[in-house]
């Protein structure tokens, strides 16, 4: 016999395992609960600060995988609402900026050694530290750190900026341009 329910409208279910799996604990506490918590912190969060259930679900599946535990997540809504907000890992303002850095999806940001601002590794033909580069290029790193763009042709910006070479938007970079030329940040 299966087992179904109706789940009403606007209603989200996030229980600790599947049924007849036994929720496990460590050091006294459920696993399953430090977890959520923890998303609830800021784990679960997006670039953004926003903890959605999904996001907080993600989180928490993907560290159970290793401990076996099943969690289920089931839904009814017609779009996540944000269960807390948190301090952005990136600002708005910032994310803003990703239209005006990159023009379109496929631009790629031209670097050079003035991007550079440590004097490591510079040679006297290199055209000399440029603070406006170094604001760009920091800014830059940042977007790099936190997956929405990657180096072209080098293994890590330092080296994109000495070799003058130029990085690029990743698709969740040109997801977030596309919010900001979208006005939704």
């Amino acid at each position: 016999m299966e087992n179904h329910a109706a789940i009403a409208e606007g209603v989200t279910i996030l229980t600790a395992s599947r049924g007849g799996e036994t929720s496990l604990e460590r050091k006294g506490h459920g696993v399953f609960t430090s977890l959520l918590i923890n998303a609830l912190e800021g784990a679960a969060a997006n670039l953004i600060g926003s903890i959605t259930p999904g996001s907080a679900y993600a989180h928490i599946d993907q560290t159970l995988g290793m401990w076996g535990q099943r969690p289920v997540f089931k839904t009814n809504t017609d779009s996540f609402v944000s269960l807390r907000e948190v301090d952005p890992a990136i600002s708005l303002d910032d994310l803003r900026k990703l239209k005006k850095l990159f023009p379109t999806e496929d631009y790629e940001y031209r670097l050079d050694p003035s991007y550079e601002p440590r004097d490591e590794g510079r040679t006297d033909a290199m055209p000399p530290v440029e603070p406006r580069n170094n604001r760009v290029f920091s800014l830059l790193q940042k977007y790099n750190r936190h997956g929405l763009l990657v180096p072209v042709g080098a293994d890590h910006m330092w080296n994109a900026a000495m070799e003058s070479k130029s990085c690029r938007l990743t698709l969740l970079g040109k997801h977030y341009r596309r919010l900001a030329d979208q006005g939704l940040l």
